[in-house]
């Protein structure tokens, strides 16, 4: 197959793809971010948002932290991608207890990693100056799980 055989069929498969676009955007079958959101309430997109992301909260939350902190609720769920993971760990959620007991697991989760962290910046003095930034991070991300049981349990 030549570059123009090649060029040619990538032009058909983007017509292609634009038929179907254009076709699934007519039935309206073509879901918006909103309507995929509309299943899930705020705080759950709001702590996804500011809890998993290590940038934001200091510290790694991996899926088999999610399924371990589910485990100690007596949850479970498959491993499957960390948003999913997060979302049935959430799903459950239905009064403040239940939130208090989520907001408990992510609180203890976050102190077991800070005392790793603590324990490194011991070992490694010169790693301290990082660490102390993601423990800090780490309180910050607590204070917010706090904020967020207050706006939406109480």
């Amino acid at each position: 197959m030549d570059v123009k055989d090649l060029n040619e069929l990538r032009g058909e498969f983007e017509q292609l793809q634009k038929r179907e676009m254009e076709a699934a955007s007519a039935e309206g079958s073509c879901a918006t971010d909103e309507e995929s959101r509309e299943d899930y309430p705020d705080y759950m997109i709001a702590m996804y948002e500011e809890v998993m992301p290590p940038a934001k909260a200091g510290i790694y939350f991996s899926r088999w932290d999610l399924k371990a902190m589910a485990a100690e609720m007596d949850e479970s769920f498959a491993l499957d991608i960390r948003e999913r993971m997060f979302k049935n760990y959430m799903q459950w959620v239905a009064t403040p207890d239940d939130m208090q007991l989520v907001m408990t697991q992510f609180k203890k989760h976050i102190d077991i990693k800070c005392d790793i962290y603590k324990d490194y910046s011991k070992k490694y003095p010169s790693s301290k100056e990082i660490f102390d930034k993601k423990i800090k991070k780490a309180e910050s991300t607590k204070k917010y799980l706090d904020k967020v049981f207050i706006e939406f349990f109480t």
